[in-house]
C-alpha cells in the first residue's frame, strides 16, 4: 500500500511508544476537525446547513470552546444551529409554528395532551444524543485507519516491528482493532494478529499494573529514597488505558 493520507498518519501514530496509538490518532483528526470547523467550514453554505442541523455532542463543543480560537465563528454556528433546533422543539412540544409557545403549549396542558408532548420531546432529545458532525466522521475514519492498521500488519516489517514492539492500547481501542481484525481479516492472518495482539494487551496491562502498584509503594516512607521508575505518572496512564480518556498524563506533568 502505497503512502495515502491514512498510512501517513498511522506510521507517525506508531513510531513513538505510547499507551495507545489509536488515541494519538484519534486526537488528531478530532483537533483538525475541530480547527476546521471554527475556520474554512464557517463560510461554506452547504456546511452550515449540516452543522444546524446535527450540531456537536458534548465533548466536541467543549473542544472547539477551549481553543479559544474563534469566539465569534462558534457563537454564529451555535446560533443558527439553535434556531433550527428551537423550531424542531417547538414542533414536538406542540407548539404552533410562528404563534406564542407558552400559550400554545398551556392549551395542550389543558386538553390533556401534555403527556404526548412529553413523548415527543423525549424522542427529540433521545435523537440528538448521538448527533454531532466531527463524532460521525471520526467513526468512519477511525475505522479506515484500523482497516490500514490491519493490512500494513502483513504487508510492512517496519511497521509490524513498531506496531509488535508497542505498549499497547486503550480497552475501547483495543475492541476496536478486534473487530477491524474480524472484518477485513481472515484465516491464518486473522488469527496472527488477533493472537499477538492479545499477547501484547496482557503484558502492558499487568506492566501498568506493576507501576501503579509501585506508585503507591513510593508513598510508605520506606520506600522513600527509592527510585520511582516509569511510575511517577501511572495514575493517569492507566486511566486512559483502561478507558481511553486522553489528556491526563499532560495535565499531570503540568
Amino acid at each position: 500500500m502505497k503512502e495515502t493520507i491514512y498510512t501517513i498518519p498511522v506510521n507517525e501514530a506508531f513510531e513513538t511508544p505510547c499507551e495507545c496509538p489509536l488515541c494519538r490518532l484519534e486526537t488528531r483528526f478530532e483537533n483538525d476537525r475541530v480547527n476546521y470547523y471554527l475556520g474554512p467550514s464557517l463560510m461554506e453554505p452547504e456546511n452550515r446547513v449540516e452543522t444546524n442541523e446535527t450540531g456537536f455532542c458534548a465533548k466536541h463543543f467543549r473542544l472547539m470552546y477551549e481553543t479559544r480560537a474563534n469566539r465569534l465563528g462558534l457563537g454564529l454556528m451555535i446560533h443558527t444551529h439553535m434556531c433550527e433546533q428551537n423550531k424542531k422543539f417547538e414542533k414536538a412540544a406542540g407548539a404552533k409554528e410562528g404563534g406564542d409557545t407558552k400559550k400554545s403549549f398551556l392549551r395542550s396542558v389543558k386538553s390533556g395532551s401534555a403527556s404526548k408532548s412529553a413523548d415527543a420531546l423525549l424522542r427529540y432529545i433521545d435523537g440528538r444524543q448521538d448527533s454531532c458532525c466531527i463524532c460521525r466522521d471520526l467513526v468512519k475514519t477511525m475505522d479506515r485507519y484500523c482497516e490500514v492498521i490491519t493490512h500494513m500488519y502483513f504487508t510492512d516489517k517496519e511497521f509490524r516491528e513498531h506496531f509488535d514492539g508497542g505498549l499497547g492500547f486503550c480497552m475501547p481501542h483495543l475492541a476496536m482493532l478486534i473487530r477491524a481484525s474480524q472484518k477485513y481479516l481472515s484465516g491464518a492472518k486473522q488469527e496472527a494478529f488477533t493472537e499477538n495482539l492479545i499477547k501484547m494487551q496482557i503484558e502492558n496491562m499487568k506492566r501498568i499494573e506493576d507501576e501503579v502498584e509501585w506508585f503507591t509503594k513510593k508513598f510508605d516512607y520506606r520506600n522513600r529514597d527509592a527510585d520511582w521508575g516509569n511510575s511517577r505518572d501511572a495514575v493517569p496512564r492507566s486511566i486512559e488505558k483502561l478507558t481511553g480518556l486522553t489528556g491526563l498524563t499532560e495535565t499531570d506533568k503540568g
